[in-house]
Formats: C-alpha cells, structure tokens, sequence
C-alpha cells in the first residue's frame, strides 16, 4: 500500500509541474516573440515481483511480474513553432519569416551573445539598435562607401550623418563608357530653320543674318537673349531674357540642367536647341546647341563680354565666349534623314564651369552626351536623362528592407547602405537554453551558432515594420489544464483511499 501512495505523490508532483508550465505559457499570451513550452511523463522505476521465465520440458513460459513506482517529468521541450504576425508599422520593429534568431549582446567587444525571436528594437541616445533591455543588436555596419564591413559589430544609425557631395566631372582615373550627363529625347523635325526666317526689328524693317547677335549691354541688337533694363535693375547687374518671338520659332527646345563641384555648389546650365538649316539633298538637318550659365535669380548674367552665337552674313556660326570663366563654344549636331545622330558625328559638348564660379573648388570640365537625341515630328522634349553629381546631404531618415539592409536616405535625393541586420541559426534549436527578457543561450545539445545574413545562403528573411507574437495556442492551454487538473485530482483521490486502507489495517487490532 506504501507504493500505491509513494506513486500518487510523485505524480502530483508532475502534475504540479505541468501546471506550472500551463500558468507561464498562459501569462505570456501577449509576449512577443514567445516561446511556449511543454511537459511530457515518463514512467519511474518499476519493481520487478518475478522474473521472467522461458518455456522447457512441456512448460510454456511466464511473463514478468513488475509493479511500477509512478510518474516522472520525462521532458519540458521548448516550442518553436512561429508565433503569428502582428504589424506595427514601426521602422525598427522586425520579424523572422522563419527560422533564426537576431543576435543580441551587452558586451563592448560583442563576444558574449544572446538569441532571440523579440524584434521590439528601438534606437538610444547614441542611434544605437538596441533591445528593451538596451542589449546591442549584432549586424554588419557599413564604411562610408556604402560596403559591408566583415566583423559583427552593433548596428548603429547616426542621424548626424552626411552624404559627401560629388562633382559632375570624370573620375580619376577615368573610367571607360562612364557617363557624367546624358541628353535622351526628341527634337521636333518641324521646327523651322532658322537661315529660313525673316525676322523683322521693331521698326519693321527686315534684319540681316549678319545682325542676329545677343545683344550687347546697350540693347540695339536683337537676339534670342536680349538686355533687360528692368530686371538688370532689379538683380544689380546685368541680366538677359528672352525678346524676340520670331527668333523662337527656330528655338526648337530650351532646356535647364543642375550639375555640382567639389564642394557640393550647385550651377546651372540653359541649353538652347536651335535648329539652323535642312539640306534638301540628303535630308540632313543641323541644329545648334548653345549653353548659358544661369545665375541664382534664374536669368543670365553677364558681365563683360557677350554670351551665346552671332550668325555672320554668309550663314556661318560664330561661338562667344561666355563671362564668369562659364566657356562652351556652340555645338552643332547633325541628324540624318532617320531622325538619328549621323553616324561618325561629333555627339559630346564639352562645359568648362571655371574655378572663379565654383567659389574655391576646382574647375568643372565635362562632356554633354547628346547622342542619344532623335528627331521625329513630335513634341520636343529633349531632357538630361542622366546627370553625375549631387550636393552634400544630411541623413533624413531610414528603412530595413527584408533583407537585413538598412538604407539611409538623404535629404539630397542619394539613398546608402549603412549596415545590415545578422541572424543566427542552430542545428538544434530546442537545446536552446532560456534566460530572461525571451533570450537564449547556446548549449552543447544546441550546436554552435551559425551567422549569416537573412535572405542569403538559406536564412529566412525578414518582415519589417512587424513583429512575431507569442505561440502560445490558448485552446490547447486551456484542454491541457483541465487534463491536468484531473490527473492531479485523481492522484490524490489515490492517496486518500491508500489512508483509508492504512487505518482500517491499523484498527485491525481493535
């Protein structure tokens, strides 16, 4: 009868245990990144009343007689089974789509390492990612180029980080087929010659092609860009605008562009499409292409010399020099009777910004790559499809995309890896150990960590802007403890009837 009680109390104690293990599971319902657990029994030491006997001599044989001693824990398993998604919106919430665990760490060299399924990061005072518990989140950072460093280290995003500016100029050394600014576009084929036109002054009277120069600063010339008293008065120097509407008949496209120097300085060009002549014998069409430096008011400025082109009598096209250290000398292109760049042409406009106009950095020497450029009967829209080059920029802000990148994105347009999130995977991750604030610790059962970064070599990716909730499946709960209620229940119904059987045992001598 003693083993029939010693029985009942090991399994209370089991059962108790299971219970505790339903009470933590149902009090972390809500905790993100939870892992659930579970309690399975195993039968104790049983005493053997008879052994077993083999059959002989026309016997046959007999089975062993044992009685067992009750119930133990055989195992508390961790379940890692996903927890369901919960989106947050929140930039630096994150979530494993699928198996893996974000590397955490309290230590200044990033030795002593944690795991967890809890993406709730925030950022500190110093831009540091960190947990709740202000445990640094392990990634790889980048240098200022944008590449991956190779060691593990806590990822940081500092907000008073800057882009550098590049200019719009040829790397040193020069890189072949770069491009530094490309024209793409068309210009209009109906656009009218301008050696074709018959401009008029203001007096009526018809204007020589010897006569069409921009106007000089007394204003008795006409031209595509005339002296404006009342604006040069206004900006303080002199200013030019456009005048004469005849002459824009010929200007089939105008056009602005931005590019920078070292120092981050923007400068504008104005790009004149002028179309000149069509020779009716092989159906080629010349256009001339003018560049103006734009002053910051957004007019061109000149100081003591012309800019633009001067068309002498006999039709030909003299380049001006601009002022300022600005220098392009008018480019002419030459469509074929396709619409197309002729093949052999010249199609790359050389721009010399000097260093008077970039305030102290050095001097802008690029080309212009128009070859691009058709001419159809359409709208022309020739633009610059491509430009090198942008101004410093201050770190606006970030995003984490599914594959562990952080990008910075800056206020001058240009967006730049700045680290990327690391993940870590098991070949047992039941063997995991559990600590506190849902971390674990490797164990030897666990098997090394083995890093990698996620969407790569096999690594789940992530979800962000999401987070991974518990696992605890409430139904389940519920059934396992009313199941283990009466396991317990009935235990101790056993060790009741046991007494009962003791006492009439012991009233036997009454």
């Amino acid at each position: 009868m003693m083993r029939s009680m010693y029985a009942a109390v090991s399994s209370l104690r089991a059962h108790q245990t299971k219970m505790d293990i339903i009470g933590n599971n149902i009090a972390n319902v809500n905790t993100v990144g939870f892992k659930a657990s579970r309690v399975t029994f195993k039968e104790t030491f049983a005493q053997t009343i008879k052994g077993a006997g083999g059959a002989q001599d026309g016997r046959g044989g007999t089975n062993p007689m044992q009685i067992g001693l009750g119930a133990d824990v055989a195992s508390i398993d961790t379940i890692q089974r996903r927890g369901a998604v919960e989106r947050t919106d929140n930039v630096t919430d994150l979530m494993i789509n699928g198996e893996g665990y974000f590397m955490v760490s309290d230590d200044v060299n990033f030795l002593n390492r944690y795991y967890t399924r809890a993406g709730n990061f925030i950022l500190d005072e110093g831009g540091n990612l960190v947990t709740q518990d202000g445990y640094k989140v392990l990634g790889y950072m980048a240098d200022e180029t944008g590449r991956l460093k190779s060691s593990l280290e806590g990822l940081k995003i500092d907000k008073s980080l800057v882009y550098p500016p590049q200019a719009t100029k040829p790397s040193n050394p020069p890189i072949p087929g770069e491009e530094i600014v490309t024209f793409k576009g068309n210009l209009n084929s109906d656009t009218i010659g301008l050696r074709t036109i018959n401009i008029d002054d203001a007096t009526g009277n018809p204007i020589n092609p010897s006569d069409l120069k921009p106007v000089a600063k007394n204003g008795d010339k006409a031209g595509i860009y005339q002296f404006d008293p009342v604006l040069s008065k206004a900006a303080g120097k002199p200013v030019y605008s456009q005048k004469n509407e005849e002459l824009n008949k010929a200007l089939g496209r105008e056009t602005t562009i931005k590019v920078f120097d070292d120092f981050g300085n923007v400068h504008q060009i104005k790009l004149l499409f002028t179309k000149m002549s069509v020779d009716s014998n092989n159906g080629e069409s010349t256009w001339q292409v003018d560049a103006m430096y734009m002053g910051k008011d957004g007019y061109m400025l000149a100081d003591d010399e012309t800019i633009g082109w001067t068309v002498a009598a006999d039709g030909s096209i003299t380049p001006n020099t601009g002022a300022n250290g600005f220098n392009c000398d008018s480019f002419t292109i030459t469509f074929d009777k396709n619409g197309k760049i002729k093949a052999g042409s010249a199609a790359k406009m050389p721009i010399t910004i000097g260093s008077d106009l970039t305030q102290g950095a050095d001097a802008l020497n690029f080309e212009i790559d128009l070859g691009k450029l058709t001419q159809f009967s359409d709208k022309s829209n020739a633009d610059a499809s491509f430009i090198k080059g942008y101004k410093q920029g201050s770190l606006k802000e970030f995003t984490i995309a599914p594959n562990g990148e952080i990008i910075g994105m800056f206020d001058n347009g240009e967006r730049r890896l700045l680290g990327r999130v690391a993940i870590a995977n098991f070949r047992n991750p039941s063997g995991l150990q559990k600590l506190q604030s849902n971390m674990f610790v490797e164990t030897r059962n666990s098997g090394n960590a083995v890093v990698g970064k996620p969407g790569q070599d096999g690594f789940a990716e992530l979800n962000p802007g999401s987070l991974e909730m518990s696992n605890v499946d409430l139904g389940q709960e519920f059934t396992n403890m009313i199941t283990t209620q009466r396991g317990f229940q009935a235990n101790s119904r056993v060790i009741t009837t046991t007494d009962q059987m003791l006492e009439e045992l012991v009233n036997l001598k009454r």
